[in-house]
């Protein structure tokens, strides 16, 4: 617990005075006043964030781990492509590389429990449980201890990959079943509906929507995760890849690093992180409105508002990382446009 409390303590909120001064200077350019709307609220968000920000060195970071509760049949996909999916990862030829390319980004892939014995090359080898988590219809994914574990391995990461010069992060995730756990996590830190959170993940048929939706009742029900305890949450009905997602959401916060929210599972981090230290989520950037049902209620929680709607439901990152160039150009505007004349 020792990394993660000091991460935790370390997370400052982020420079309002700085935040100011910039707003000053975007209003001061020649265009309409809020003209560019979202944009400019990024330019501020970053200026908060580090004086003069620039995006030198750019990363999807993807955290794969496999399920246990995809024992119950609760996704289309079955536990292998996991595997293959890091495979192609590794690869360079998913669907998050080739995204990754055109924007100038890297893509690094951590095995925090993918059910298999393979050696990955290239893949971060932070390996905690062998086979992945444990059903959570049956018992708890995995100890607290573990938990914290992969919370930290997260933090642990994002420093590392921050003294290699990365300072723009966006955070992915591979794992089938993880629909799933991210939803039994959101239901318990907000008392939403599963009717209004529970998806069709990797796009699975009306009738094993309402099984998804049993098994998600039924694990929380035999579990009793403490709604006060993120860490309890996380352990109980959670997944490694959230985990480990969390740890990076704090991570890049202690180190004063934006970082980009994907889809469900990673807001879902994107929550717990929030839970863990209100001032991480200053350094968060909402991408895209997941085709998950649960993602508008995960925006809400944490009072942000996605900027794309893509009706994308892939994962991966690969909706966070088209925030790339639209942070490049929040960086530019007072570089760019020239200033209003003095009429």
């Amino acid at each position: 617990m020792e990394i993660l409390r000091k991460t935790i303590e370390g997370i400052e909120k982020i420079n309002r005075e700085n935040m100011t001064k910039k707003e000053k200077e975007l209003n001061s350019l020649l265009k309409t006043p809020k003209g560019l709307g979202k944009m400019e609220d990024l330019a501020i968000q970053l200026e908060g964030i580090k004086e003069n920000y620039t995006p030198d060195k750019k990363i999807v970071l993807v955290m794969a781990a496999d399920n246990g509760v995809e024992e119950e049949k609760v996704s289309a996909s079955k536990r292998v492509i996991t595997q293959y999916v890091v495979e192609a990862m590794l690869d360079g030829n998913s669907s998050v590389n080739s995204l990754a390319v055109s924007f100038g980004a890297d893509v690094k892939v951590v095995d925090l429990g993918i059910d298999s014995e393979k050696d990955f090359l290239g893949i971060i080898n932070r390996k905690i449980m062998k086979n992945g988590t444990k059903n959570i219809r049956r018992e708890s994914a995995m100890t607290k201890e573990e938990a914290v574990k992969a919370v930290e391995t997260g933090i642990e990461i994002v420093d590392e990959l921050a003294e290699k010069g990365y300072n723009l992060f966006a955070l992915g995730e591979m794992g089938i079943g993880n629909t799933t756990t991210s939803s039994a996590v959101l239901n318990v830190l907000t008392d939403i509906p599963l009717e209004e959170i529970v998806g069709r993940g990797s796009g699975i048929n009306d009738l094993t929507l309402e099984h998804k939706k049993n098994v998600v009742k039924e694990s929380i029900k035999i579990n009793e995760p403490d709604k006060s305890d993120p860490l309890d949450v996380l352990a109980k009905v959670g997944g490694l890849d959230i985990a480990a997602m969390t740890g990076a959401f704090l991570g890049c916060a202690k180190n004063r690093i934006p970082v980009v929210i994907d889809g469900l599972i990673s807001g879902v981090s994107a929550l717990l992180a929030y839970k863990l230290a209100e001032n991480s989520r200053d350094y968060m950037i909402p991408s895209h409105l997941s085709e998950e049902p649960g993602m508008k209620w995960l925006m809400k929680e944490m009072n942000l508002e996605p900027v794309f709607l893509m009706n994308m439901k892939l994962g991966e990152g690969s909706g966070a990382v088209l925030m790339f160039p639209f942070v490049e150009a929040a960086c530019k505007i007072t570089k760019d446009v020239r200033l209003y004349p003095n009429v």
